[in-house]
């Protein structure tokens, strides 16, 4: 019953909003009484934290974790697949991401939950970035915590002005290609690899 309500939650939030959603709208559509809701969950905000924080941390773990089964990849690689895996995410979850960034701005327990999330994968990305520099492949003069936080800055951004906003239509392909070069000279990596995709394209007016 709990997996039906959390469904459900989906469903109604991606539907109606976080603000015109009802926990009786989310019992109808699990089929459950509105009473076994509270068996569950205390209230419609806590049922959306739970939601959206496997959303989270299947998001922002993505940006470190490289390839998840197979070789180790090298450091351009494993940037090139984290980048990847987290717009793949982002785009399966758009309608969920961008309620998400609504929430935040007006709810305090999921703007702490974010930053938690965030601050594990900084943290994460940051040691990842040490030890790049111990084995000679990253520029040594780089603060690691100050790096991994704009980078990741960086790609959240641009991937929520392109997918939530609008703001531009690029060519995945090209603009992933584009983040990996980004992270690269950031870091002081080298690479020449020829870039994917028919290039950017302007929004339409």
């Amino acid at each position: 019953m709990r997996g039906l309500l959390l469904v459900a939650a989906r469903e109604v939030f991606e539907r109606d909003g976080f603000l015109n959603a009802r926990v009786t709208d989310i019992s109808a559509a699990a089929g459950a009484s509105h009473g076994s809701f509270y068996t569950y969950f205390e209230s419609k905000t806590d049922i959306f934290r739970t939601l959206v924080t496997e959303v989270m941390d299947d998001l922002y773990t993505s940006l470190a974790a490289g390839r998840p089964d197979g070789p180790e990849l090298d450091a351009l690689g494993s940037i090139s697949c984290s980048n990847r895996r987290f717009v793949e995410v982002y785009q399966a979850n758009l309608p969920l991401m961008a309620l998400f960034e609504q929430v935040t701005t007006f709810d305090e327990e999921v703007r702490q939950l974010r930053l938690r999330v965030r601050e594990r994968i900084v943290a994460r990305m940051a040691r990842r970035i040490m030890r790049w520099q111990t084995e000679g492949l990253v520029n040594p003069e780089l603060d690691p915590r100050c790096t991994a936080s704009l980078l990741i800055a960086m790609t959240n951004s641009i991937v929520h002005y392109w997918l939530v906003l609008k703001g531009e239509d690029f060519d995945s392909e090209q603009l992933l290609h584009t983040m990996e070069q980004v992270w690269a000279g950031a870091l002081g990596l080298h690479t020449d690899r020829v870039p994917a995709g028919s290039g950017a394209r302007p929004a339409a007016s």
